[in-house]
């Protein structure tokens, strides 16, 4: 495959009759059938037979032809024309599909369209549109169409096969809550492994269900849903308690009432599974559906709380704001301000005489209308955006010893931060603040941009003031690394492999190649 953006013979001009292409390749599954090497390779046979020299590739792996948002090399394509940062006079693209299934089928012969007003011509090598014929748009408007509407009847296959899934006992997503867990089972049911937070499954014959997790936890649910119902304790109160006895939540932190509320709301505890609650599809708004659209699976496991107990915990929770009408809601949201100066659903769940957080959001449709009704907006963490703040500061300072540090001036850095070496190299630099966790215990998160498809990320992790970096993780891209990243005070020894003091490694082994190259 032609490396991307990188020219094959600089004496192509001369040659006769053999015209300039970039050839735009996409997929948006990682297993699909039809791989970048494939169109590739029919592309190049196309090529061939019609006299192009494939002079650039773009390609966009793992990413929806639904829209261009997101899309990044197809973005640069249409860039690079308009902009004249390449000089060719086709775009060769495998078929329709491949350049896009967006849901308006003018979009797409809008991008074509813009790509020929500069001289460009888009041949979808495997279509047989005929050219300079009155039906041409014609023909290409029917595929786009045809294109757009695969998206559509796939996205509803997909929600049919997954009530089917739902329907049959298995476990379609979501965070199964305190005390259960997620297992992998294969085709014929039989127990593969357990799987633990942020792990999926691998193989698509095999299937993930619930079940209830430790002992010791689904004995602590029992107890809360118990205390709540029986002995009229509220959630604060319950987490207080629980607290001062010593026990934590899953990840050691300590209990609170939005935890023990979450409990208490959880319907799985029952052996039910609600599915299709919300909805979010061709990449639109999530939405929430109307409860005839949920999919209710009855018998998930078996109960850790009966369905009985649970009806109670809700008729408790729900008596609380029963009574109330909007207007008396609205003022314990105001005195709530009044107290904090500030409003948030982590401080109305802290008080247990009014209503929870949930009931606020459901009565009024979102707790930011809530919010709106008594005339507040949620203040602006200024410390978060001075912190944020200084952290660009940081990024360009960095930016700037890198740039000193190394010997060639051939570099260029992006407005996304993605900085390039004589076009041979590219990294991007990600600077990660420092967050405390319960019990004294720091986190740095980290989100990985992979639409920039640089070579390397460099990971800078900033000290607990988040004013120094403390060490740097080098990542290369050819590993695979989760998106966002967690990285603890100790991690684990094959991901410390990555970890540098500094990076004057780094420049030292960037440098003579570079002085070579310059």
């Amino acid at each position: 495959m032609v490396p991307k953006g990188s020219p094959m013979n600089n004496n192509i001009n001369e040659k006769q009759g053999i015209r300039r292409a970039a050839q735009y390749l996409r997929m948006s599954t990682l297993n699909q059938e039809f791989s970048l090497d494939n169109q590739a390779h029919f592309i190049r046979q196309y090529a061939q037979e019609h006299n192009y020299e494939i002079l650039h590739t773009y390609d966009d792996a793992g990413k929806s032809g639904v829209t261009a948002s997101g899309r990044h090399d197809f973005n640069k394509l249409i860039n690079d024309i308009l902009f004249k940062e390449i000089s060719i006079d086709a775009v060769l693209v495998y078929d329709v599909s491949r350049f896009g299934r967006f849901e308006d089928p003018l979009e797409g012969i809008y991008y074509k369209y813009l790509v020929e007003k500069h001289g460009v011509k888009v041949i979808f090598c495997a279509e047989d549109i005929p050219e300079n014929l009155m039906e041409s748009p014609f023909f290409l408007l029917m595929l786009m169409y045809s294109a757009g509407s695969y998206s559509k009847n796939l996205s509803q296959k997909v929600l049919a096969g997954h009530i089917n899934l739902v329907n049959r006992g298995y476990y379609q997503g979501g965070v199964p809550g305190y005390g259960l867990k997620r297992s992998l089972v294969d085709n014929n049911n039989q127990f593969k492994m357990p799987l633990n937070a942020g792990e999926r499954k691998s193989l698509t014959t095999d299937r993930v269900v619930l079940s209830p997790g430790k002992k010791e936890e689904i004995q602590l649910v029992k107890r809360i849903f118990d205390t709540f119902i029986f002995k009229g304790l509220s959630e604060y109160l319950i987490a207080v308690n629980l607290n001062r006895e010593g026990f934590r939540y899953s990840d050691g932190s300590y209990w609170n009432r939005s935890r023990i509320h979450a409990i208490l709301i959880n319907i799985r505890y029952t052996g039910k599974y609600l599915y299709n609650r919300t909805s979010s599809r061709l990449q639109s708004k999530r939405t929430k559906n109307p409860e005839s659209q949920w999919v209710e699976n009855k018998s998930l496991f078996k109960p850790i709380i009966s369905l009985e107990k649970f009806r109670l915990a809700q008729e408790i929770i729900n008596s609380r704001s029963r009574h109330l009408t909007d207007d008396a809601i609205l003022t314990f949201l105001k005195k709530k301000l009044e107290e904090n100066g500030k409003i948030s659903g982590f401080i109305i769940d802290q008080d247990s005489s009014g209503p929870s957080s949930s009931v606020v959001a459901n009565r009024f449709g979102g707790l930011i209308n809530a919010y709106k009704l008594i005339g507040y907006t949620p203040e602006i963490d200024y410390s978060f955006l001075a912190i944020n703040e200084s952290l660009r500061n940081k990024h360009n300072i960095l930016l700037k010893e890198i740039e000193e540090k190394i010997t060639s001036k051939n570099i260029f850095i992006t407005d996304k931060k993605l900085v390039s070496i004589n076009k041979a190299l590219t990294f991007s630099i990600v600077l990660s603040r420092c967050r405390k966790r319960g019990n004294e215990k720091y986190q740095w998160i980290v989100r990985l941009d992979r639409s920039l498809n640089a070579d390397l990320n460099i990971v800078v992790r900033m000290n607990t003031l988040n004013s120094e970096p403390v060490d740097y993780y080098i990542l290369p891209s050819l590993e695979k690394f989760e998106d966002e990243l967690k990285i603890k005070e100790d991690n684990d020894m094959l991901f410390e492999l990555y970890r540098f003091d500094n990076l004057d490694a780094l420049l030292d082994m960037l440098t003579p190649s570079l002085m070579e190259a310059s």
